[in-house]
């Protein structure tokens, strides 16, 4: 993998250039989760390495090292002023400064590198009696419950279910897929389950939009990976499943992540929603399939001060 010919500060520094681009073209304001999606969508080696999971050496635990370059990332960003977002809040907004960035000549190391190394240091003498250091937090053995506080508070959730979901079998995935579109209003039929495995196609079923009554044939396609990318061959494929079946529109759902091609190739001929894995556990999370929430508090910095 790219990112694991990169050290700790490279794996940050590679990361700044897409935030700021993806903020740029959105208009000025995604979400942490839209900023993800969107930098792994421009860049094959990001994609790779946001879906990759760690295992603690420290506790067994697993986490993804990504979070903790793209948080970094993220803050340092907003130390030096080309973003702001406010603490636990997901909605991430770029300052005229960061519009006004021409990233054909933009340095990374001396336009936000150096300059939040300030930060840094104020940070390593304000936690000196902690003994919290920078290098400390950025260690690649760090445990997740000393993650950045600007962490999405899912995120050990979401790393939990990629973990799940990858260990599932193809059977039990294609199901698991059936269960979260029926959540989503796709009624499938018993030609669903008969054609599974037939061309590509493992669901058959129908769905109603409730604003105007129309009646639309669904098809979905579900691919379990552990390693590599759905590609455009696997796209062209179902492409020609969904003629056979005469499907208005299909569903492609994947716990990997598509390639750039794959992408392009949907977008063409007859739709096709391509579901990645971080599609996938946004919408667990949103339809709560199999998962139970609960209610959890964290405190503000005014229980920490003096």
């Amino acid at each position: 993998m790219y990112f694991d010919t990169l050290n700790n500060e490279q794996q940050v520094s590679y990361l700044i250039k897409p935030i700021i681009e993806v903020l740029q073209e959105a208009g000025g304001q995604l979400e942490r989760s839209e900023i993800r999606d969107r930098i792994s969508e421009k860049d094959e080696h990001i994609a790779e390495f946001e879906q990759k999971i760690f295992t603690s050496s420290k506790s067994g635990n697993q986490y993804k090292r990504f979070d903790f370059k793209f948080n970094f990332a993220l803050k340092e960003l907003n130390y030096v002023g080309f973003l702001m977002y406010e603490k636990y809040k997901p909605l991430v907004t770029l300052t005229e400064k960061g519009f006004a960035v021409d990233l054909d000549h933009f340095d990374v190391e001396t336009e936000v590198r150096e300059k939040a190394a300030i930060y840094w240091e104020e940070n390593s003498a304000k936690n000196k009696d902690k003994k919290v250091q920078k290098d400390e937090i950025i260690n690649e053995d760090i445990e997740e419950e000393s993650k950045s506080s600007e962490d999405d508070v899912l995120d050990d959730v979401k790393v939990k279910l990629q973990s799940a979901i990858a260990n599932m079998s193809p059977k039990k995935f294609e199901q698991f897929s059936r269960a979260l579109l029926t959540k989503m209003g796709v009624q499938f039929t018993d030609k669903g389950v008969q054609i599974s495995n037939d061309g590509g196609i493992d669901g058959y079923g129908y769905h109603t939009d409730d604003d105007d009554f129309r009646t639309t044939r669904v098809v979905i396609q579900c691919k379990r990976y552990n390693s590599g990318a759905v590609s455009e061959p696997k796209i062209n494929q179902f492409l020609g499943a969904m003629n056979k079946f005469q499907a208005d529109y299909g569903v492609f759902i994947t716990n990997s992540r598509f390639t750039n091609a794959a992408r392009i190739a949907a977008r063409e001929g007859t739709p096709i929603t391509l579901i990645d894995g971080n599609d996938l556990i946004r919408l667990i999370i949103r339809y709560e399939l199999f998962i139970t929430p609960v209610t959890t508090y964290v405190l503000d910095d005014f229980y920490s001060e003096n």
